[in-house]
């Protein structure tokens, strides 16, 4: 029988200038950590039952299920796969510093340093500090055309560029895809808000339709479009592709952006609710509701992203209606409020204020 206890040594964990002893163990040729000290200094509680082998990590909103010999975890029921299993051992829970650091981070928003004698946990504050506003379309790009001409790039820098200002007003930092009438491809808009460390992704633009009587303001989150509405929207506004230098595939690298997007999904949708019930209040504009789809301007991004299409271009009352200053800037407005409130209840759930 192999015998996996090799040796046993204590740590000191330090968090808010707390102090614990945390046993270690070597477990199959790697070090573990004992969990229960470190989950009573971060006021946390673990739970176990005996008969699934199932370990429950709990604090405030959230858990972290654990199982024993495993290395999947559920984080808030998002899984994930680590390089090394959890360990139980009589009463206690023994993690490898590959599983804790990272739950740490992900989960309790702290940093943890682990040094030869101990590790120190610091707290991460999650703020929303960056925002990306992305300009759809652009340059030899129009987007929707009205019956009078009115452009949708046009229409969308102009509330881009009032949210970006209003943003930087209330202290948060925003970059803009295009500030001015050039074609920026999809890849580089959402390198721009990846390489910028955004914390989220706004991109805004116009609708358009057959029936001239349509109206009101959806916004989208990605995820993989129901109904046909939700697909035709979806192949207008991935139609960009045919202004690309090369064409956005299925290669390895979107498919990794994908799964990387799931784990935003539910942020996602809420960033949307947020923003549309802000819009179509301001302006007393039809709400057509939250959709979702599968648009190649949010698939790159590794953040909360939403896709807002405003208005009907191809109402002619609300063409009319969007060529006129007050219209647009209502409209930005309500994407601010909807941007500042969802910043607000994340960071106050993230935080556990």
């Amino acid at each position: 029988m192999l015998k996996i206890l090799f040796f046993l040594c204590l740590y000191i964990a330090s968090y808010k200038g707390n102090n614990v002893q945390v046993t270690v163990k070597e477990l199959n040729g790697s070090q573990y950590i004992n969990l229960e000290p470190i989950s009573q200094l971060l006021g946390s509680k673990i739970n176990y039952l005996e008969k699934s082998g199932r370990i429950f990590w709990q604090k405030g909103n959230l858990t972290i299920i654990l199982t024993d010999s495993s290395p999947w975890v559920l984080l808030n029921g998002k899984p994930y796969n680590f390089p090394l299993p959890a360990k139980k051992q009589e009463d206690d829970v023994f993690l490898h510093s590959s599983m804790l650091i990272p739950l740490l981070k992900s989960g309790f928003n702290l940093v943890a340093e682990q040094g030869d004698n101990g590790i120190i946990i610091f707290d991460q504050k999650v703020e929303i500090k960056n925002v990306v506003i992305d300009a759809g379309h652009g340059g030899r790009d129009p987007g929707a055309v009205g019956l009078k001409k009115t452009k949708e790039k046009d229409i969308v820098l102009k509330i881009a560029r009032i949210v970006a200002s209003e943003l930087k007003k209330a202290g948060i930092n925003c970059i803009l895809t295009r500030d001015k009438d050039e074609f920026i491809s999809l890849e580089k808009r959402t390198k721009i808000a990846n390489q910028n460390g955004a914390n989220l992704f706004v991109s805004i633009h116009l609708n358009a339709c057959r029936s001239r009587k349509t109206h009101g303001c959806e916004v989208y989150f990605l995820s993989r479009a129901r109904t046909d509405w939700e697909r035709a929207v979806e192949a207008r506004e991935n139609s960009v592709i045919k202004f690309e230098e090369r064409e956005l595939g299925a290669d390895l690298e979107s498919i990794l952006w994908d799964l990387a997007q799931t784990e935003y999904l539910s942020e996602s949708k809420e960033l949307a609710g947020y923003i549309l019930k802000s819009i179509t209040k301001k302006e007393n504009i039809k709400s057509i509701g939250v959709k979702q789809a599968n648009f190649f301007v949010l698939r790159g991004t590794y953040m909360p992203a939403v896709l807002i299409e405003a208005e009907f271009l191809s109402n002619p009352q609300c063409e009319k209606k969007l060529r006129k200053e007050w219209f647009i800037r209502n409209i930005a407005l309500g994407i601010v409020e909807g941007i500042k409130k969802f910043k607000t209840n994340y960071e106050k759930q993230m935080n556990y204020e």
